[in-house]
């Protein structure tokens, strides 16, 4: 998997750039806030659909600008790839892939990568929907029917929920406030919403067991100990008799207590808790060794590695940690760093890398006519 240019017209703080990458490894550099994490926020956009960064599309256009437009090159299993997308401030996409029109949504599973930003310690340390978000991202690049059946689960959810709603404000508190039609209804939801959360829940669960044991060891390689990382998914499948059990809640609440919607996972170092008992450290290591996993696991689904891409994280680790990163990367993996400057950690690894500098939205040294070669609107 190798990007090998991107244009942008509009995006973020870019009115015009036109970038050619042209080795395995490119450092970016440049002040904060001057468009380094940007460039990196297109490629997580080819690879997600959505941005990590921007819950709107009108957060990704340019202020002065009405729509922004992404046009990028990439090599995947040796086979060309051209992708243009239009971002509307109203939301609306527009998607070309080889010339051809697609829905916008389509853009997922050609360009594949992992991210490794200063917050993805996050993951250990933040809340559980951090935890199923990064899930979720994951699970979407390398299982290409996860999406289909996460926003099916959604669905389902969200009718369920609204039934429940509707049926409090009628003033039914309980199920035995049911008429027998009322009774019919949650029932079928009932099925529906087991089928579709055991679905997810099983999908998750075998991405947990294949990560696992990589992280596992690269974990004990980055930490020099017999310390054992491991990660427990507290999902489980539903059944019947596990909606009743929450009925009451349910009801009283007006939404779905039990799902995919409300699983847990936990990363313990010898069977305690990471994110209670380990140092800063560890959960640096523990996040190190979950992203090189992704990648290994990347290379086992799909034949070759995604793009790693690293934003400004190197400074957040110590040198151990970041010589062991940099080592770590297979030699065929794209990595684009960026960075405020080339520090020691990078003096060595800098050696045949592809530099650029980026000051105020513009990328130094490189050509500014970023116009597409057709119309994609």
């Amino acid at each position: 998997m190798f990007v090998k240019s991107l244009k942008l017209l509009g995006f973020r703080n870019y009115i015009e750039a036109a970038i050619e990458f042209n080795q395995p490894k490119t450092i970016i550099i440049g002040k904060n806030a001057q468009g380094k994490t940007n460039l990196l926020e297109v490629i997580q956009i080819l690879s997600h659909v959505k941005s990590r960064r921007a819950s709107r599309d009108s957060d990704l256009v340019h202020f002065d600008l009405g729509e922004a437009i992404i046009h990028a090159t990439a090599e995947r299993n040796q086979e060309e790839l051209e992708i243009a997308l239009l971002i509307r401030r109203s939301g609306k996409r527009t998607l070309k892939i080889n010339e051809i029109s697609h829905k916008p949504n389509e853009l997922l599973h050609h360009i594949f990568s992992v991210s490794f930003m200063v917050d993805d310690i996050e993951i250990i340390n933040g809340s559980p929907s951090r935890r199923r978000d990064w899930l979720d991202s994951v699970i979407a690049q390398l299982d290409f029917g996860y999406k289909d059946k996460l926003t099916k689960f959604e669905k389902i959810l969200a009718q369920r929920n609204s039934f429940f709603k509707e049926l409090v404000e009628a003033g039914s508190y309980y199920y035995r406030d049911l008429n027998t039609s009322q009774q019919d209804q949650l029932m079928v939801w009932d099925e529906l919403y087991i089928a579709a959360a055991n679905d997810v829940t099983g999908l998750r669960a075998n991405f947990i067991m294949e990560l696992e044991p990589i992280a596992a060891r690269y974990y004990s390689e980055i930490s020099g100990s017999d310390t054992v990382l491991a990660l427990d998914y507290m999902g489980m499948q539903i059944d019947q008799e596990a909606l009743e059990e929450v009925r009451a809640r349910d009801f009283a609440r007006g939404y779905s207590n039990v799902g995919p919607h409300r699983d847990e996972l936990k990363f313990l170092l010898n069977g305690s808790l990471a994110s209670s008992f380990a140092s800063q450290g560890e959960r640096r290591s523990i996040t190190l060794a979950i992203k090189l996993a992704e990648l290994e696991l990347h290379k086992t689904k799909h034949g070759e590695y995604p793009i790693l891409l690293l934003d400004d994280v190197l400074a957040e680790l110590d040198e151990d940690r970041q010589d062991y990163l940099l080592e770590s990367v297979n030699p065929q993996t794209q990595v684009i760093i960026t960075t405020t400057h080339i520090g020691k950690h990078l003096e060595k690894w800098s050696e045949n890398a592809q530099i650029m500098e980026i000051e105020a939205g513009r990328v130094m040294g490189t050509s500014s006519e970023a116009t597409l070669c057709y119309d994609i609107a």
